[in-house]
């Protein structure tokens, strides 16, 4: 079989014997012998002298080069003629390695390391000629050995485009016009040697919001670039996303000037590359985009990312976008981010795309997590699809992925990741159905939990989730990076294990009215459970987003939440004796919620700041939804709620403002209480009183002496914002 985790083969019939431990084993032993080195791309070539043994003598000889090249001349006609394309050929005795161009040779160099045993002969080259990653999210941009190990992975998969726009950056963003300090310029200029070394071409991002007009917004410009450039950077790209725009015609005309002043007198650099403000098909509106394609200079790439915010791309979005602007999208990918969700992971088959499509852009970029090394799970699979869209297979790139990234722990790691793939229901409606599909299988089959084989099957199926997270559970100190920077979700899944086990137990006791067994499988329930509700990811100081972890959310969450309400349901009216405080029956469930008052979101447009007020508004946030999404807690110690921001946490106090005190429950928890009308009234208590939460104007007021059952409580997990 054709090993396919790097990029798919042009020609499907291509061979590559299976990878066996004894053949690698024996791949690692072998001595071999280059020729056409001295002529070769320089970085394959030295790829390869850190890869394997090379020796004057050697008894394998590999002939490298690109098209044109002395050494490969007799295999000029079987190299393709597509740019990064390559010929590789393994046999015993022999490896020819021929490039289209240094980055054809290169990438032959990565395909043969991934099994030099194999015995191949194929060309490859890739459908779509720009292929990577923008890392475009919001929240805990990467860190700098984030940037240089994907820059390591993106040589390896056929990846050679990123670009660096992270929205909290602020020398990126809020404060563009200032030069990035020498620490973090010297770490740039790393950063676009590494990239380099890899075929990957490093594009800066600077988004000026609105500052395009004046001389000395302009000046600004040209000077960040200026020392971008003094850094090494010759790709550049503007992004005018998630911006009010004042006019496309200031945007053009600043666009166009960039590119008169800038990319066109300063050499190697390359085509200059834009997030328009109308970036996808649901946003877009009047002569915009017909005018961006119109009016921009020709060489000037417009981003894309389909018919929404986040999509997977069809052929027909494509078209319709080339209808509008005369020219094929550069395609921004809004998968596997999940700064809109983040509270989910994105670990499954990426499926959706459109293999019709490679005809019709210029780009594939994906915009991933800010989890850097767990968005190489999607990122793989993503190479696969842009070298080859209509081969690529979505399960066996993701299984490839999963055996490249965790290989002692491959059926640990597949649970969990199986574990993460949908992400919660949000106003951008992307959703992945795939999550535990063999949970799902479970629960429509075995639907009662009176049936002691129902029991029982479910209970084996939490045996083997905890057993995957204790399996994976030391490796997250430390000494697997992806599993370090995903720890908290490991211990969720460890967490939903025990409660899962302790619904079945619960269930067991209940069948067989043992009532003291009943109770304590409760108790561990509810232990597991309110350490689950505590699990914070990215919890340290200075954090730009710390999120409340969740898994499993599309199946097994549902399922233990209306199992354990059933199940005390039944113990209550068994007539078994209880302590009376054992099932606090509390208004709102810990849980994700929108807060409304006469339909309008209450919302944390300012998240990130200090102090400060949630206000409500009409408009839903299709641009960070979790800003008007809250953590609504029961604290354990007060019996009270809290009630936070899910965007940055920040909890409101007992005046209707952010707090900038310390956090604390005496002060800073509330009583909710349930109307009549189905409203819920919310009231200050302990140290902050006894008034009772209104609202005037936009603004919170908790100053009225009565209930006021004005506000509306729905849980995120049961629809959009809409």
């Amino acid at each position: 079989m054709c090993d396919y985790s790097f990029f798919h083969t042009m020609k499907l019939q291509a061979i590559a014997l299976a990878l066996t431990i004894a053949a690698g084993a024996s791949a690692q032993q072998t001595t071999y012998k280059l020729v056409g080195d001295k002529t070769a791309d320089a970085d394959a070539v030295n790829l390869l002298r850190e890869s394997i043994t090379i020796a004057p003598k050697g008894p394998v000889e590999i002939i490298i080069g690109e098209a044109g090249d002395k050494a490969v001349k007799k295999y000029a006609a079987k190299i393709p003629q597509t740019a990064e394309g390559f010929y590789l050929s393994v046999t015993p005795k022999q490896v020819v390695i021929a490039g289209r161009d240094e980055a054809g040779t290169f990438y032959g160099v990565q395909q043969f390391l991934k099994n030099p045993s194999a015995q191949v002969d194929t060309a490859m080259a890739p459908a779509i000629a720009l292929r990577g990653v923008i890392e475009g999210f919001y929240g805990n941009p990467w860190s700098h050995a984030n940037r240089l190990s994907q820059f390591d992975f993106y040589g390896r998969h056929g990846m050679n485009v990123y670009i660096y726009g992270p929205k909290d950056d602020p020398y990126h963003h809020s404060r563009w016009y200032e030069p990035y300090p020498a620490d973090k310029a010297a770490e740039m200029a790393e950063l676009v040697k590494r990239a380099a070394a890899n075929k990957v071409k490093f594009t800066w991002a600077m988004h000026p919001s609105n500052a395009i007009e004046t001389d000395q917004d302009r000046a600004r410009a040209l000077a960040k670039f200026q020392q971008m450039y003094d850094l090494g950077v010759r790709s550049f790209s503007i992004f005018f996303d998630d911006i009010s725009a004042k006019s496309v015609d200031l945007q053009i005309d600043y666009l166009n000037f960039l590119d008169r002043e800038f990319v066109k007198t300063h050499p190697g650099v390359g085509s200059l590359i834009v997030c328009p403000t109308q970036y996808n098909k649901a946003w877009s509106g009047d002569d915009y985009l017909t005018k961006m394609g119109t009016r921009l200079n020709p060489d000037i790439a417009i981003m894309w990312t389909g018919a929404t915010v986040c999509d997977m791309i069809d052929e027909e979005d494509c078209q319709w976008f080339i209808d509008k602007t005369t020219r094929k999208p550069f395609i921004w990918l809004n998968y596997p981010v999940n700064d809109y969700g983040q509270h989910n992971l994105l670990m499954g088959p990426v499926v959706g795309n459109d293999p019709a499509l490679a005809g019709k852009v210029t780009a594939f970029c994906s915009n991933p997590m800010q989890y850097a090394e767990a968005s190489k799970v999607a990122l793989a699979s993503l190479a696969d699809f842009a070298w080859a869209p209509e081969a690529f297979n979505a399960e066996a790139a993701w299984e490839n992925s999963l055996r490249e990234l965790m290989p002692e722990h491959v059926d640990a790691f597949r649970l969990f990741c199986l574990n993460n793939v949908d992400v919660a229901p949000s106003v951008h409606k992307l959703r992945f159905y795939g999550e535990t599909p063999e949970f799902k299988n479970l629960k429509e089959q075995a639907t009662d939990l009176q049936d002691p084989d129902a029991v029982e099957a479910y209970r084996e199926y939490f045996r083997r989730q905890l057993a995957a997270a204790n399996e994976l559970m030391p490796l997250t100190d430390g000494s697997d990076p992806l599993l370090t920077e995903v720890k908290e979700w490991v211990i969720a899944m460890r967490l939903q294990a025990q409660m899962g086990e302790a619904v079945c137990d619960m269930a067991s006791a209940l069948n067989a009215d043992l009532a003291p067994a009943f109770i304590d499988a409760y108790k561990r329930y509810d232990a597991a459970s309110q350490k689950y509700q505590a699990n914070i990811s990215r919890d340290f100081d200075g954090s730009i987003q710390s999120v409340r972890v969740q898994t499993g959310t599309l199946h097994v969450a549902p399922w233990l939440k209306n199992s354990v309400a059933e199940l005390v349901n039944d113990f209550r009216q068994s007539g078994a004796d209880y302590p009376a405080d054992l099932f606090p029956r509390p208004v709102i469930e810990n849980g994700t919620y929108y807060v409304r008052h006469d339909g309008r979101l209450l919302g944390n447009p300012d998240a990130g700041s200090q102090g400060g007020a949630p206000v409500f508004q009409t408009a839903v946030d299709d641009i960070n939804p979790n800003r008007q999404e809250w953590h609504i807690k029961l604290n354990p110690n007060t019996e009270r709620y809290e009630i936070r921001n899910s965007k940055d946490e920040r909890y409101i106090n007992e005046i209707g403002n952010f707090g900038t005190n310390p956090y604390s429950p005496d002060w800073n928890t509330y009583i909710i209480t349930r109307g009549e009308n189905g409203k819920y009234a919310i009231q200050n208590a302990g140290n902050g009183g006894q008034r009772y939460w209104g609202v005037e104007g936009d603004r919170l007021r908790c100053n009225f002496a009565r209930p006021q059952y004005v506000f509306d409580i729905t849980e995120v997990s049961a629809g959009t914002a809409q």
